[in-house]
């Protein structure tokens, strides 16, 4: 199973899916209330854990600015309730042949878009 850090921005209901599913996840509102981004790119680094958020801001400070981190997944699906979103997040990450680490994931209603992060 794969570590998360779960920012803020992310309902509750979406780290009881993924710890009900077995994974490993630290989740900010819990451990890191207000934390900069910044500094939750450093941790999730430091942890090994993929960055689970709805804040694009994340996805600038790993492709723009080059912060380092395993991997983001940005889910934006503005029109889904907490429990949608969970669901489509569990059902992305059950897909065959997808792959998170090193790149930073969008996961829109209709639509997964990946873009490798840089070295």
């Amino acid at each position: 199973m794969a570590a998360f850090l779960v920012d803020e921005s992310c309902p509750r209901v979406v780290v009881e899916v993924l710890r009900t599913a077995g994974h490993d996840v630290r989740y900010a509102a819990e451990t890191d209330r207000r934390a900069d981004d910044k500094d939750l790119v450093t941790l999730a680094q430091s942890e090994g854990r993929l960055i689970i958020t709805e804040d694009f801001d994340f996805g600038e400070l790993l492709v723009r600015h080059q912060l380092k981190a395993p991997g983001a997944i940005v889910m934006h699906l503005p029109k889904a309730g907490p429990n949608e979103r969970a669901a489509r997040l569990i059902g992305v990450l059950d897909l065959p042949n997808m792959m998170f680490s090193g790149r930073l994931t969008v996961i829109s209603a209709r639509k997964v878009r990946q873009r490798i992060l840089p070295p």
